[in-house]
Formats: structure tokens, sequence, C-alpha cells
């Protein structure tokens, strides 16, 4: 199976999904995702259990929202910053993020595997942002962490955004994962691992991600 419009990202299992765009008089198809594409690629079966829509005005931030469930995301209207955390205490990413624009000026989906954040930023006057998850939402089946994390560090393009009361008060990783910190300190490490940071909306071969040095603030 081809793998031709998979690009994948410095952290593990998360995939950019972008197929062509076709234009005429009459406006556009895009084809957004074929899911024997994506399960190639991730090397697991998907199922699509549910969908969801949300609507954004500018400068409205949703996230970070981390759940136990696989996702694949794409904003319909308007352009949205996305980023993508890795808060899997196993993974060797841990800690790390990647972010990009995408949109009406870049049609391309986002694959978040269970465990990793997904949260985005609206940056045009309304934004749509659809995503198809593989499980039915329960309660106990996601939880937050702080928008402005020092350690995640994540460069937003709008430095006050408007936030849900739920999102305002959610915990930084050092509340969420104190363990995690402990046996880092114990290994002698210079605490977190490096920090990944996209070019905010670079395209593919342009540096998808660059090495922006060690999150340790």
């Amino acid at each position: 199976m081809t793998d031709t419009y998979i690009i994948r990202t410095p952290i593990s299992g998360v995939v950019l999904i972008e197929r062509p765009v076709f234009t005429d008089d009459r406006g556009f198809f895009h084809e957004i995702e074929r899911r024997t594409e994506l399960e190639s690629a991730v090397r697991f079966d998907l199922r699509h259990a549910q969908w969801n829509h949300s609507r954004s005005r500018k400068s409205v931030l949703r996230g970070i929202h981390v759940a136990q469930w696989n996702k694949c995301v794409y904003t319909v209207r308007g352009t949205a910053q996305i980023a993508v955390c890795d808060l899997r205490p196993e993974s060797r990413t841990f800690g790390q993020h990647v972010s990009y624009a995408i949109g009406e000026r870049r049609r391309v989906a986002v694959f978040i595997p269970a465990g990793c954040g997904n949260s985005f930023l609206a940056l045009t006057g309304l934004v749509d942002y659809m995503y198809s998850v593989d499980s039915v939402w329960y309660p106990d089946g996601e939880y937050g962490i702080a928008w402005n994390d020092p350690d995640l560090a994540i460069d937003w393009k709008i430095k006050r955004p408007l936030l849900s009361e739920r999102d305002q008060s959610n915990p930084t990783l050092r509340e969420r994962f104190p363990a995690w910190f402990d046996a880092t300190r114990v290994r002698g490490s210079n605490g977190m691992p490096a920090l990944v940071r996209s070019v905010g909306d670079s395209r593919p071969g342009d540096g998808r991600a660059i090495l922006v040095g060690s999150s340790k603030r």
C-alpha cells in the first residue's frame, strides 16, 4: 500500500495526510483521507466510531485535550494552528510537540494517536474543526493539560487566547506527571527532552519540524 500522501512527524505515530486538492470554476474537490493508507502507515486497524465538529471564532484556543482514543482531525473552514503534544510517559518523545497551520491555505488532516494531546487555536474569523475518532466519548476517557505549560513551551501565534473555564484550570505537565519528573532527576538528566516545534506554515520538505533545544526553563 502506497503512503505517498503520508507525512511522518518527529513524534511517533503522529502523521499528516496531505492529498491533492482539485479545483475548477465550480470550487474544489478534496479526498481528505483513505483509511487503508492511514492504517498501513500507523500499522494497526482503525474503526470509525464518532464524528465531532466544533466551530470557533478567532482567538479561541481549545486544549490541550488528551484522549484514550485515536483521532483524525481536519480543518474544514478557516485556518487553525494545531499543536500535538506527546503525553505518553513511556514514549521517547514524551514532552515534545509539533505545531502546524492547517486549513484553507493547507488542506491537511492530522492523525493523533491515543495518549497524545490535541489542541488548536483559531487564527481566522471562523474555524470549523472536525475529527473522526475510533471510540465513543466517555467521561473518564480524557483529561487536560495547561495550554501555556512552561515545559511544553508552545509558541502560540495569539498570545492572549479565549479559553473555556475548564481549559483555564488544566494542570501542568509537572502536576500531572510528578513521578516522571522525579525519575528524570534520579537519572541525572537535565530536565525535559529536547522540544520539537514545527515551522508554522511549513510545507513538506521545508524542514517540517525543527529542533529548538531543551525545554528546560
